[in-house]
């Protein structure tokens, strides 16, 4: 386990985080997700997936941590109030909109 207590995690899809973060986007106050390396054969979501699927629901990447020769660890906690948005997500979050994937929550975190 990280020094930080958190737990770690592991998803091995997109749509697998999407139905955690559904249950547990209001009552975790984060993981470590394990995120398998390009090439290692890994079902694994990716940085891509926890990024967006974060800002569907309030929730921020942060730390890298190395993990082992297969993967690494990924901080992914419930965004601070009303943080900094960069451009880059401000964009993707008009994107999110149009495909209808935003919650409420991560409306409130914007």
């Amino acid at each position: 386990m990280p020094p930080d207590g958190l737990m770690v995690q592991s998803f091995a899809t997109r749509q697998e985080l999407r139905s955690w973060l559904e249950r547990e986007h209001s009552r975790s106050s984060g993981v470590w997700v394990r995120v398998a390396k390009a090439g290692s054969g890994i079902p694994s979501v990716t940085f891509h997936d926890l990024l967006e699927e974060g800002l569907c629901f309030g929730w921020s990447e942060s730390t890298r941590r190395a993990g082992d020769d297969t993967s690494y660890l990924q901080r992914f906690t419930p965004r601070r109030t009303r943080g900094t948005t960069s451009e880059r997500n401000r964009r993707l979050v008009v994107e999110l909109r149009t495909r209808g994937l935003m919650t409420p929550a991560g409306e409130a975190a914007l």
